[in-house]
């Protein structure tokens, strides 16, 4: 009996992990996510001044553009943000900030899309003793300010840190800085957070924000960051690019591929084509028939990169139409036969399974 209940306990443990978690063990690979909190991806667009702003989670790949965004504050901006007089970023700090542990901290930046700059970042670090409790802290460069970005992205922490589990927090604001403290009050009011100011310095405020359970009634979101209300009518928010970023992975092999497999941007529809004419010379004949026609906008996408060759190895796609919805994937020859297309598949297929397909269509892929 006791062996029965041990299968039995190894099978209900296999079935409660995700089957996409699954799919290369026997490939020698394994997914590693290379960020859980991509589905916090928007853009920010300011219609009137020409100006698109993209707010996503920091990637290591910020190194430079969190030094660049650091060198771009003026003094004032940096004693507001460290406290005191800090004039140098050293790479060492540089890495402790752009590369995180996500599942304990969490970094959220708004980025120019024309210039690629670093407009705004928020972010909140979880206390090592206390991991209901989370530091929060927020930076907006001067040229960024008065459009609402600071506010957008402490409500996105304010949400990230509710799904995550923080329960607590904790914004430590100097006395001087009326506008922060009054952005928290306004967002922890919204989020139905409740603040107790914790301890006051001589130049120092030290405000704990104390996280509902639960969502407010009537609310989709608890501090709501796409809430377009009259003080914020200054940009929209724009989803339709990476409508479900939270797909983004890595595939790491035994013998060292790494592909990235992400949602389709519609700046990659050239490669897709490229890729398929790739596939189609060495015989393929489907290859171009199946994605020429690709619709970024109706249907979602999701492309493999190999990530030292910047080549695209795989894409998988599915459209939906008013009656029917269509699913296919496609692997490069040299790289079949490693699990790529069984997770590409699994992944559409479970994007089909929320609210990417209507309920309706699921039936139909």
């Amino acid at each position: 009996a006791g062996a029965e209940a041990g299968t039995e306990r190894a099978h209900e443990a296999r079935r409660a992990t995700p089957l996409r978690d699954t799919l290369l063990e026997s490939y020698g690979g394994v997914v590693e996510v290379k960020h859980p909190n991509s589905l916090w991806r928007r853009d920010l667009v300011y219609e009137e001044k020409g100006m698109r702003l993209e707010v996503r989670p920091m990637t290591p790949d910020d190194d430079q553009r969190e030094a660049d965004f650091f060198n771009a504050q003026s003094v004032r901006e940096r004693i507001m943000r460290f406290m005191g007089v800090k004039n140098k970023l050293l790479p060492q700090e540089v890495r402790q900030l752009t590369h995180l542990d996500f599942d304990r901290d969490f970094a959220i930046v708004a980025a120019d899309r024309k210039t690629d700059q670093i407009a705004g970042i928020a972010r909140y670090c979880r206390d090592r003793e206390d991991a209901s409790t989370a530091e929060v802290a927020v930076a907006v460069l001067q040229s960024y300010q008065r459009l609402g970005l600071a506010r957008y992205l402490v409500a996105v922490i304010f949400d990230a840190a509710k799904e995550y589990g923080v329960r607590t927090l904790v914004a430590e604001i100097l006395r001087e800085n009326i506008p922060s403290r009054r952005l928290f009050e306004k967002v922890g009011l919204q989020a139905g957070a409740q603040k107790r100011l914790a301890q006051v310095d001589m130049d120092v405020y030290t405000y704990h924000y104390i996280l509902p359970m639960v969502k407010p009634a009537g609310t989709e979101h608890a501090a709501n960051p796409d809430d377009t209300s009259p003080t914020l009518v200054s940009y929209k928010v724009d989803n339709s690019r990476h409508p479900r970023s939270l797909w983004r992975h890595d595939l790491v092999f035994q013998n060292g591929l790494r592909v990235e497999v992400r949602p389709a941007d519609p700046d990659d529809k050239v490669r897709v084509l490229h890729f398929a004419q790739r596939v189609a010379d060495t015989g393929d004949s489907m290859a171009m028939r199946d994605l020429e026609h690709i619709d970024f906008v109706a249907g979602f996408t999701l492309v493999a990169i190999d990530t030292a060759k910047d080549e695209f190895v795989g894409v998988a796609h599915f459209h939906r139409s008013k009656d029917w919805s269509r699913l296919n994937v496609l692997t490069g020859p040299d790289y079949r036969g490693l699990g790529i297309a069984d997770f590409l598949a699994a992944e559409v297929l479970r994007a089909a399974e929320t609210e990417v397909v209507p309920p309706a269509k699921r039936a139909a892929l």
